[in-house]
């Protein structure tokens, strides 16, 4: 869903605001079309750039990242309390998702209801954003920056919608972006350096992990830690950092042992599936389909080991050096839901930020 030439026309109308979104995985990433070396941090110049390009508002997906964090984790606690359809599976990785669907649906159940942050973020563009700045939704162009091409087939999905208005109207690939800045005389190297836009636009170090296999975990850790021991609770999960395709830890929050795996790979996907005794032996299971994690994904430039370690340890260094890091801490998260969503699964988070896992069907 979405091309350049789509955009391009979204820009050439007078009649359309057109904004972006911009995934995790990106800000370490995209450089490396602009000649910089893999893992080179360039948020406030892809911001920029993307202004320079004609965005007239940018936000960070990320954001929205800390909201699915805080959805997801208050779903996980209900079901850790009830023992009830255990192990979570997150659903942020619409490859994974359709590979479920597909090959394991008696599965589907056990998937976290909260749409991924890509589509999380286009809802609350479209409702939230715009009834804050009291702009027509319907005249809202969102444009997600994505490290993924399945990204494309999630947007087009029929349940991401939200009363006839799609969600994201257009994805392109970091690679396409990278064109399309090229092709506006964007040059990333050049370009000023600007922050996101503000109500969306400030997000945690946590939301920020997203962007590799085990950052999904982490943030899910930090938040159930803080919940079940307050602010005391330690931040780093390092048990769930690695590079292998099959990870497993057990983590103790509070008086609980949590059973954690995180997966990259559908292979290894289908292996543990497979196996039903050794599935539900696990609380939570983190599911990406490509190497690494979105900093591995198929729209990105070419991957290799040492540039995927690259930009690992880059969004490491990005949840370091931020004071918030722990999603339920955003301030900016903090008003959303003290202005418009109430409180975690509430009627109104529900009806715009979650879907069905159970009969969900492809195109």
């Amino acid at each position: 869903m979405g091309s350049i030439e789509d955009v391009n026309a979204a820009l050439a109308d007078e009649g359309k605001m057109v904004m972006a979104q911009v995934a995790p995985a990106v800000r370490v990433t995209i450089g490396e079309e602009f000649g910089l070396p893999a893992g080179t941090i360039v948020t406030k110049k892809l911001v920029g750039a993307l202004r320079q390009a004609g965005f007239e508002k940018v936000f960070d997906t990320s954001v929205a990242a800390d909201i699915v964090t805080i959805e997801e984790g208050t779903e996980f606690l209900n079901r850790l309390e009830d023992q009830e359809d255990l192990p979570l599976l997150t659903s942020c990785c619409p490859a994974s998702v359709f590979f479920v669907e597909n090959t394991f649906p008696k599965f589907l159940h056990h998937f976290c209801t909260v749409k991924s942050p890509q589509q999380g973020m286009g809802s609350l563009i479209k409702t939230y954003y715009a009834r804050r700045m009291k702009i027509d939704a319907k005249k809202n162009f969102v444009v997600a920056v994505m490290p993924c091409i399945v990204k494309k087939m999630e947007a087009r999905r029929p349940e991401m919608e939200f009363d006839g208005v799609h969600n994201v109207d257009a994805v392109l690939t970091t690679k396409e972006a990278a064109a399309l800045l090229k092709s506006k005389k964007a040059d990333l190297n050049g370009a000023n350096e600007t922050g996101f836009d503000s109500l969306l636009g400030k997000a945690s170090g946590a939301g920020q992990l997203f962007g590799q296999t085990g950052g999904v975990s982490e943030a899910l850790l930090r938040f159930v830690a803080w919940k079940l021991e307050g602010k005391k609770a330690r931040v780093l999960f390092k048990e769930v950092r690695g590079k292998k395709g099959f990870r497993e830890a057990e983590v103790k929050i509070g008086s609980r042992m949590l059973k954690v795996a995180v997966i990259d790979g559908l292979n290894n996907l289908r292996d543990l599936m497979s196996s039903e005794e050794k599935f539900h032996s696990y609380d939570v299971v983190e599911i990406m389909t490509c190497p690494g994690g979105c900093i591995g994904g198929g729209g990105q430039p070419e991957s290799t080991p040492e540039k995927l370690e690259a930009r690992k340890k880059a969004l490491h260094n990005v949840d370091a050096m931020e004071t918030v890091r722990v999603a339920s801490e955003n301030p900016e998260v903090k008003e959303l839901y003290g202005s418009y969503l109430i409180e975690p699964g509430s009627k109104v988070a529900r009806s715009i930020l979650h879907v069905s896992r159970i009969c969900l069907k492809c195109d």
